[in-house]
């Protein structure tokens, strides 16, 4: 785009806004009853309003499982997001369908179990790659997702050091760290 393309489309830009604008001083100053955000909602079709606050509370009451539940309203839309298996997924569409929403996006993914073995392989590989431990003598061991760091390492910045990398590792549920300095 050119300068004058520029111009004319920052314009054009502004005035739209001023005439949302005017029109949102129109409705409060002609019609109290109905807020800006009913109109607004009433002229886009999206049906009735509910806050994301009563959705979580109407799909963690009927106790669905979700970890990490995420819900958010954009433009008459829900989108849902979190970890559950396909069929809690389902359902809580269907919840939230029932409270009178008519558009979700279902974003619920899986939760990916993963083993110990995976999550030392990817530990060591992270220890691996760090510049900031090299010359370090460390072992790594995991049980049930927790992740135990023994051996040597030269000074206190790199025990802290490999606790950080540690915790950044996908499926660590807890960092243990057992290294001597020296």
């Amino acid at each position: 785009m050119n300068g004058k393309q520029i111009r004319t489309a920052a314009i054009a830009a502004a005035a739209v806004i001023a005439i949302g604008a005017g029109i949102t001083t129109m409705i409060l100053r002609h019609d109290a009853q109905k807020s800006v955000d009913a109109y607004r909602s009433d002229s886009l079709g999206t049906g009735p309003q509910i806050s994301d606050s009563k959705i979580v509370e109407a799909l963690t009451a009927q106790n669905l499982g979700i970890s990490k539940l995420s819900v958010r309203s954009f433009n008459g839309i829900v989108i849902l997001r979190g970890n559950a298996d396909a069929v809690t997924a389902a359902r809580a569409v269907s919840v939230t369908r029932g409270l009178g929403v008519e558009r979700v996006a279902n974003l619920i993914t899986p939760a990916t179990a993963i083993d110990d073995d995976a999550i030392r392989r990817e530990a060591e590989r992270t220890l691996a790659n760090s510049t900031s431990l090299e010359g370090t003598l460390i072992s790594i061991s995991v049980d049930n997702g927790v992740v135990s760091v023994s051996g040597r390492v030269k000074n206190e910045y790199q025990r802290e050091a490999a606790r950080s990398i540690l915790r950044s590792v996908r499926g660590a549920k807890e960092v243990r760290v057992d290294l001597v300095t020296g």
